[in-house]
């Protein structure tokens, strides 16, 4: 893991999320954009690729969804409540996260070690 990203893409990344709930109003209301399918497409490949190796599918989900919300409501750790992990851990995974978000988006390219470890 261990992928780093420069302050302006964690800021777009933060803002990505944040603006998800807003996304999804425009998509109930059918005022879907391309970027806010590409944004959905990418949260969504990011929550499927982070790679939380060996936890089952119900820790991981639980894990995913208290990254999801401290992106969302820029919560800290401290204030999630039980999180499966500890704090150092969970802002690795979370940065991971953001990393992820990013590369699907297009924002900053993969990094060539984890290209290798997809087997692409």
């Amino acid at each position: 893991m261990a992928h780093t990203i420069d302050e302006d893409t964690k800021k777009i990344v933060k803002a990505i999320v944040h603006g998800d709930q807003k996304r999804q109003g425009r998509k109930r209301k059918g005022k879907h954009t391309n970027f806010d399918r590409q944004a959905e497409e990418a949260i969504k490949a990011a929550k499927r690729d982070l790679p939380l190796e060996g936890m089952g599918q119900t820790a991981r989900r639980h894990i995913i969804d208290k990254i999801y919300k401290s992106l969302l409501y820029n919560t800290p750790w401290e204030m999630l409540g039980d999180t499966y992990c500890c704090r150092r851990l969970f802002y690795e995974y979370r940065m991971e996260f953001c990393y992820l978000i990013a590369v699907h988006m297009g924002i900053i390219e993969e990094d060539g070690s984890r290209q290798q470890a997809a087997g692409k």
